[in-house]
Parts: structure tokens; sequence; C-alpha cells
């Protein structure tokens, strides 16, 4: 038995193999591909929910108040059907610490049931530009 002034024994380090060096490494590449890809992934409604807000309806010809009708439309429709995508994330993740491995995985299930769907103000905006088109005798 080695003589330890300490009392204590000193840990034994034991070598990583070249292919659970690989196995992290290509979790790591893993996780920073699929997090550089998710924002590319989720759509940004707000630029053109700002951009149609913006307009002064009041002030549109007849022809553009009905186009920018048509556009408020399209946009709530498209902000709507995003909002009802129900999406499914999988995780997995693999991981060592000396000679014990281990792996672990997990699905999970989110939806935007319940939360203000960014479309409230694209309503209200086409319900003012319906009274303008009314006012004017138009009909869309």
């Amino acid at each position: 038995m080695p003589n330890n002034s300490s009392g204590r024994n000193k840990p034994q380090l034991q070598s990583v193999t070249s292919q659970e060096k690989l196995q992290r490494w290509g979790s790591i590449l893993i996780l920073i591909i699929i997090l550089g890809l998710l924002p590319g992934c989720a759509a940004d409604h707000s630029v053109k929910n700002k951009e149609l807000l913006s307009q002064n309806y009041q002030t549109l010809s007849d022809e553009d108040l009905t186009l920018y009708y048509y556009e408020l439309n399209d946009q709530i429709k498209a902000v709507e059907r995003d909002n009802n995508n129900s999406s499914i994330s999988l995780g997995f993740g693999m991981g060592s610490y000396g000679s014990n491995s281990g792996r672990s995985g997990g699905v999970g299930v989110t939806s935007s049931g319940g939360h203000a769907d960014g479309a409230t103000n694209l309503r209200d905006r086409r319900n003012e530009v319906k009274l303008e088109l009314k006012k004017r005798d138009l009909k869309p």
C-alpha cells in the first residue's frame, strides 16, 4: 500500500477513449446546428403587422382602401394559422463522467392555446377600415 501523508487515496484519472470524445463533439455539433436553425423556423409577423398598422387608412383612395382591407384579412389569417400550429420537440443528450456514461432523451409537445395571438390589433384595424368602407359606400 502506498504511503500517503494526507491519509487519502489519490483519485485515478481514467483516460477518455477517442470514441467517447467523438460522441461528445458529435452531440455538441448537433446541438449547435439545431440552435442555429431555430430562429429561421419561427414566423415573425411583427414587422408586417407594424407596417399595416402604421397606414393612415383615412387618407387612402377608395381602391387602395379596399386593397388595404384585403391585406389586413390576409395578415390576420397568416398570424392565426401560425399561432394555431402545435409543435413537437425532441431532445437527446449523451455524456460521461469518468467511467460512468449515460444517455437521455425526451419528447415535448407545445401549443400556443390561450396566448394572445398577435392579430387582435389587426382585427381592430380591419373593423375600423370596414366602417370607413361603409361610410364611403364601398363593399369589400
